[in-house]
């Protein structure tokens, strides 16, 4: 039988091992544990812009809560779409000198102070931005997530780790021009340099179901459905079964504009509308076509045939189903927001977006319990030494 002495110095033991393996897991989880508060913080304080941030009627000037949704989506997707292995990518950094990010400054300006707000202590009153716990990068990407989630899309896959570039000049010529009249441009941005599939090409573009184009960002204006903040299959099954006429116009700014107008059965045009490239995802509009309408009742006359290219059967595939798209477009969307060559890191459980409901009780609980233990042993083990 063990003497008192030697029941002593096993429990001292324990407890001294407990104590040093209690500060280093205090040490190699504190970094993680922070950034995951703060991106649960920022991802709700995104969310309330869903329910009370400004619109039309307040300080913003993007107009309704489905053109907020919208703006919040194409920045992380006008950023995310310029990789190219040695640069670009989801970097934090829009080249706002170029047309193609016309009215992406507000959204930055919307997300900047959230993202200030995840700062390490009293860093976030010197207004010292590097001591963020989030890159630019990581909460673009967030204000995205939530933007989809919140008009009831697919629960979506989130990751920090993101670093942000300090310049990215000449990078929107990336971008696939919205007057592109060629299914191969896109494949050649999207299959050839980015990776995806046809099929994952054609559910990222079902995000323009959300929010509107306006006139002073890109001489286009008009939303692409009734019901831009809602996260639905409607901007397929639009684009095959509503009618939609061709109008070209010349802008000031911009040059040559191509919309296809929404057209009711009572012979007027309506207010949404879809651009060239998001035609040509299903119709074949060149090639010695000479149609001026696609979608609705085929007419002889004027309709353009539907393309055989590789995008074509996608969109018919995600007219019919909602769930089939909302899969397809939550891998896509999750790897296109994590077009970096940094390793990013999940902060939530499952991967998922962030909120503090979600966050599960931090190691300080288990900290605080084993300290009890110790401090609650200490007199039995003095009271065995001294007998």
């Amino acid at each position: 039988m063990p003497n008192h002495y030697s029941i002593c110095c096993l429990l001292a033991t324990f407890l001294l091992s407990s104590c040093v393996q209690v500060e280093a897991e205090e040490t190699s989880q504190q970094v993680l544990s922070s950034a995951a508060d703060a991106a649960a913080v920022a991802a709700d304080k995104i969310r309330s812009l869903t329910t009370s941030g400004p619109t039309r009627d307040g300080s913003g000037t993007w107009g309704d809560l489905g053109d907020l949704m919208g703006l919040l989506v194409r920045l992380p997707f006008h950023d995310a779409a310029t990789y190219n292995v040695t640069d670009g990518g989801s970097d934090g950094c829009v080249d706002l000198d170029s047309p193609e990010n016309n009215g992406l400054q507000e959204a930055i300006d919307l997300l900047e102070p959230i993202r200030l707000g995840t700062t390490f202590g009293s860093d976030a009153d010197d207004g010292d931005d590097t001591a963020s716990m989030l890159s630019r990068a990581d909460v673009w990407a967030l204000a995205g997530n939530v933007m989809i989630e919140a008009g009831g899309g697919p629960t979506l896959d989130y990751k920090i780790g993101r670093v942000d570039a300090d310049t990215c000049a000449g990078q929107a010529s990336r971008h696939v021009g919205s007057e592109s009249t060629s299914s191969e441009e896109v494949s050649r941005l999207f299959v050839d340099r980015l990776g995806f599939t046809p099929r994952q090409v054609v559910a990222l573009m079902g995000a323009h179901v959300l929010g509107r184009a306006t006139t002073s960002n890109s001489g286009y204006e008009g939303k692409w459905v009734k019901n831009n903040d809602a996260f639905t299959n409607d901007y397929f099954i639009d684009l095959i079964h509503v009618p939609w006429i061709k109008q070209r116009n010349e802008d000031e700014n911009f040059g040559r504009r191509t919309t296809w107008k929404r057209f009711n059965d009572d012979m007027f045009f309506e207010d949404e509308i879809m651009l060239q490239t998001d035609v040509d995802l299903a119709f074949q509009t060149t090639g010695g076509y000479f149609c001026s309408r696609v979608g609705g009742q085929f007419s002889q006359a004027t309709s353009c045939p539907n393309a055989t290219h590789a995008f074509s059967s996608h969109v018919r595939d995600f007219a019919l189903d909602q769930e089939a798209w909302f899969e397809e477009f939550a891998v896509a969307w999750a790897n296109l927001t994590s077009m970096t060559n940094q390793e990013l890191s999940c902060v939530a459980s499952g991967c998922k977006t962030p909120s503090m409901e979600q966050r599960s009780p931090t190691s300080s609980a288990t900290r605080e319990d084993r300290a009890f233990v110790a401090i609650a042993c200490t007199p039995l083990i003095l009271g065995l030494l001294l007998k």
